[in-house]
């Protein structure tokens, strides 16, 4: 999830908005709703999934140039953000790996540091590093919005149940759609201080995602030039003082889909589909 900041242009708030307005038009995809019942799924890596975190070093991951300073690994865990100073602009470690098909599994907790504004992350899949910033799906992390600037949001993340879950579409769509079976996953998430288990099986146009168990989406993407494959990325939101932390992350790659779109396709959308309002008229 991503604040629009003039001139990098990043979404949380006004995506959202331009997203509800847009309803009349919504984006090329489709999210079923469905009882999911009370079968929890197993979080645990499929056999033959790959580690991507060796709990004492980076390897795999770099962070974006200039946001070295965010990221870390202590107590056996990446941490990103700030625990002294409100997180400026947002950060990102990125996978040293494209990625097409694949069941994605890890843990993420958040360590309060106080004050207000945002404290919220995400993990992006099939998605582009951009000379700033990263464009594509990300599945959303984060607690929910309290204080200053940051209690407006709450209004429309999910009545009051924190960020957890959604997909948003970075730099691109914005706001895809919010997560299901809200109510069993407030009962499960722990917003502070507390590890919570998400998988993610993105496999053709459709992608699935869980978090401790309980299934968050069952999303069909049906704009056919959305690429449907990339880097993985880990972000620190800007806003408030506050760590991310993610451990147990592993990946098991599954076949290609044959033709789907890239990255690399000179038809694949490499830009925002949505136009930012205005800057309001200056007074004279």
């Amino acid at each position: 999830m991503t604040i629009f900041s003039f001139p990098l242009l990043s979404c949380t708030l006004l995506c959202s908005v331009v997203a509800q307005d847009l309803s009349a038009s919504k984006p090329e995809g489709n999210a079923k709703n469905h009882d999911s019942g009370s079968a929890l799924m197993d979080m645990s890596p499929s056999p033959g999934a790959q580690s991507l975190f060796d709990g004492q070093t980076l390897t795999h991951w770099a962070p974006q140039k200039g946001d070295e300073s965010y990221w870390k690994v202590a107590d056996g865990n990446i941490q990103g953000g700030d625990l002294s100073a409100p997180v400026r602009g947002n950060r990102w470690l990125v996978s040293d790996k494209s990625y097409e098909n694949f069941e994605l599994t890890f843990s993420v907790k958040f360590t309060d540091g106080g004050g207000t504004g945002l404290k919220n992350s995400g993990i992006q899949i099939r998605s582009w590093q951009m000379p700033r910033g990263i464009m594509g799906y990300q599945i959303d992390a984060g607690p929910t919005a309290e204080g200053g600037r940051a209690a407006a949001k709450s209004r429309i993340n999910n009545f009051g149940f924190g960020y957890w879950g959604n997909i948003w579409d970075e730099h691109r769509r914005g706001l895809i759609v919010n997560a299901e079976n809200i109510d069993r996953l407030t009962e499960s998430i722990k917003q502070f201080d507390g590890w919570n288990q998400y998988k993610i099986v993105a496999n053709g146009p459709n992608i699935k995602t869980w978090i401790n168990g309980i299934l968050a989406h069952d999303y069909t993407e049906e704009h056919p030039q959305i690429a449907a494959d990339g880097i993985i990325a880990l972000q620190a939101h800007a806003g408030g003082q506050f760590l991310v932390h993610f451990k147990d992350l592993a990946i098991k790659e599954l076949p290609a889909t044959p033709n789907s779109p890239k990255w690399a396709d000179e038809t694949t959308i490499k830009e925002r589909m949505i136009k930012p309002r205005p800057p309001k008229a200056q007074k004279k």
